[in-house]
Formats: structure tokens, sequence, C-alpha cells
């Protein structure tokens, strides 16, 4: 019966530790796009691995009392989020398999102490001596250097891990390289730096147009690319499991061209990548948004004869403190060893954006709280150097109509003849 009775304490402990490694793991993620939400997760996080100690110091049913309520609170919060154009965020958030598998071990919690509470005031014990095993000060001690230990462990093992998974071997026809990417901060991709002898201020002229173009600037890679290694024009099923994502279409083609003594050349046989967010603001494949694994919205095509490339994707969706934006890199490879990167983003026009999130999928989400004019990448340098403010007015996509959605045009101009750093 005590160890029954023990298991009880335990296994309330454990649901709550488990729920808040899972904030904790979803913490340092989130502070690179949205830094409430990641000191929230954090804090949630060392405050329910702490009850770690309440439970299995049986400290009695004040404390049990205060974990349920604070633990109620979390999942009311997180319920109304859930909520298109809540009071809370103005918006819905997606429920992914990490925010389910946290909420199942909260609701553990609850019905866990909810039995504890029950339990002890049947028997009419004092809580300390509930199964007969009074926890001495150094036994409470010890616990608590294993909630320091599991709290650090919760914040600092997902970052040396990087990545939970490794990348897909590469297929025939896939760009050269080793798959994969080493690890960054926060579990994330490792950042490079901007390979700025990439970028030209130089102009060209296109023909048979005689339309002179600018060089176009290089902003920040972000957190978010992966070398999947995917060869394809239409990114949006994921070939994980098949679905496809949801959105209005949108169709790019996008010309490359290298500058030779003023003339615009076709860049011929380049690698180019595109990544972006879903209609709910979701990147794939990424621990931290509960995506892992997914590998949707993400691609790359080589360009022909005339430097061209195309995609079908869905008009990109937002998050906290970005504008809408389409990642790009342009790379080329001589057999296994890169001779050239290139690396920007494409923005869209706010117009035409809102009527956009006005339907559906994307009015589930609400609208947009960064404009492009609001959004501090757009508005700031290029990280080439070469533009010293708004260089996102630079990189605008040239959208038009096209059937039931939107083509987004344009022209990237760089400086090939320079090799890799």
């Amino acid at each position: 019966m005590v160890r029954s009775v023990f298991a009880l304490y335990v296994a309330a402990a454990a649901t709550t530790a488990i729920a808040g490694i899972l904030h904790l793991m979803l913490g340092p993620g989130s502070l690179g796009f949205n830094v409430n939400n990641g000191i929230f997760f954090i804090i949630s996080g060392i405050v329910q691995i702490f009850w770690i100690i309440p439970m299995l110091a049986r400290w009695g049913k004040l404390w049990y009392f205060a974990g349920i309520v604070g633990t109620i609170i979390l999942i009311a919060m997180w319920a109304i989020t859930r909520i298109p154009s809540n009071p809370i965020t103005g918006r819905g958030g997606p429920v992914n398999a990490m925010a389910i598998a946290t909420e199942t071990f909260q609701l553990a919690f609850i019905g866990l102490a909810v039995a504890i509470i029950i339990y002890e005031r049947m028997k009419r014990l004092d809580s300390s001596t509930a199964t007969g095993l009074p926890m001495k000060k150094k036994s409470v001690m010890i616990l608590a250097v294993i909630v320091v230990a599991i709290v650090l462990a919760g914040l600092f093992v997902p970052m040396s891990m990087g990545r939970p998974m490794g990348q897909p071997p590469g297929q025939p026809g896939q760009p050269p390289g080793q798959p994969g990417q080493p690890p960054g901060q926060f579990g994330g991709p490792q950042q490079f730096p901007t390979q700025t002898t990439a970028s030209t201020n130089q102009t060209c002229t296109l023909t048979p147009s005689l339309i002179e173009v600018e060089g176009t600037p290089q902003q920040t890679e972000g957190p978010y690319f992966i070398d999947e290694k995917l060869n394809r024009s239409d990114i949006r099923p994921d070939p994980s499991d098949g679905s496809v994502q949801e959105g209005v279409p949108l169709r790019l083609a996008i010309h490359v061209y290298d500058v030779d003594d003023g003339s615009c050349i076709p860049l011929y046989g380049a690698h180019v990548d595109i990544w972006h967010a879903n209609y709910q603001g979701l990147y794939s494949d990424i621990l931290e948004a509960g995506t892992a694994g997914k590998k949707y919205l993400r691609g790359y095509q080589v360009t022909d004869n005339n430097g061209t490339v195309q995609f079908t994707t869905a008009y990109p969706g937002w998050y906290e403190g970005r504008a809408l934006h389409i990642h790009i890199k342009v790379r080329t490879f001589e057999e296994s060893e890169k001779m050239f990167e290139w690396t920007s983003q494409f923005y869209l026009n706010d117009s035409i954006t809102a009527q956009v999130h006005e339907q559906s999928p994307y009015s589930n989400h609400g609208q947009p709280d960064t404009t492009n004019n609001q959004d501090g990448i757009f508005t700031g340098p290029s990280s080439d150097g070469l533009v010293q403010n708004n260089s996102g007015e630079r990189l605008m996509l040239d959208l038009t109509k096209d059937e039931q959605g939107y083509l987004g045009t344009f022209n990237v101009v760089v400086d090939a003849s320079q090799q890799s750093e």
C-alpha cells in the first residue's frame, strides 16, 4: 500500500516535470522571434519543474492546490490563444504535436494532484507522513539539486543537440554537399556570415528589353534555413506524409543574372533555394515550432539557360514581429565544392497581403501585426553593407493576379565572378 501511494506522488512530480521540460525546450527557440513568448515558456517551465519538490516532499494541500490552479491557468491560456481574434494575442495559434503533449501532461498532473488531495483527506493524514516516509531537509536539498539539473538540461541540452534528426541523404540531381547543418544557437541551424563579395552595386542592362536593373541587396539568412536538398518546383507538398499546404496559390518566376561589363548575363546552373512560413506562420522542420520532420514550403530548382527558375507555392503567412517574406539563397557548385553563395529575402505588397488574410485559411490566424515599413529587417541596411537603409524596398516581388492566386516575379542581379569565401 505504501509503495502504491508513493507512486502517486512520484507520478505527479513526473508529469509536472515533463510539462516543464517541454516548455523549456520551446522557450529559447521562441526568443528569436517572440521575446514575450520565449520568456513565458521559460518561466512556466522552471516553475513546473520546481513543483517536483512540493509533490515529493509532500508539502500539503495548499501547495497542491497552487500547482493545480497554476496549471489550469496555463491550459486556459493555451486554449484561449488557439481562438482567432482572442483577447491575448489577437489571432489563433497553431495546434501541434508538442503542444498536445504538453497539455496532456498538464492535465495528468491535475488529475494526480486531485487524487493526492482526496487520498490525504480520506486518510486524514498529515501531509508530511502520508506515506510513512517523512521527507528530511537533506532529501529536500537533493530534490532541489535535481530540479536545478533538470532546468539546466531543459534549457541547454536542446541547444547543444541542434536538430534532433539528421537530414535525408542526397539524391541524384540534388545539390552536392553533406546532408544537414551543424547545430546553432537555440537548436536552430547555424547561421553563416554573408558572402559580401556575392553582391554588387553595379547596374546592368537586360536584353532585348534594354531595361536597366540594379544589383540586388542581400539580407540575413535567418535561423530557419535547412538544406533539405528537395529538388522540386511545387514546394507545397510535404514528402514526409503526402499532405499539401493550404493557401492562396503563388507562382514565382525568378531570373538570376550575373553582371558583366554592364550587361545582365543569365546565370546558368545555379541552385536557387526558397523557404517560408505557412499560413499559420510556421516553418517546417523546426523542433520549437512542433514541425520537426515536416518538409513543406522548402525546395530548390536549378536555373536554365535563361537564368530562370519557377516555383509553385502558397502565399506565405506571418509570425509576430516580421512582415511577410520569402527567403532565397542562390549557390553555384563545382562538383562537391560550393563556389558562390548569395542570400536574401523577398517581400510582398501589404495591400495584397491584407486581402489574402481576409480569406480562409489565413483569416483564422488574423491580419499580420507587422507591415513592411514596421519590419526592422525591411527598413534596415542590407547584410552586405551596400544599402544603408530600407533595403527591403529593393526586394519587393512584382505581384500580379494569376487565376485563383498570384504570380510573383523578380530579377536577382549578383556578382557571380566572386568565389565563396
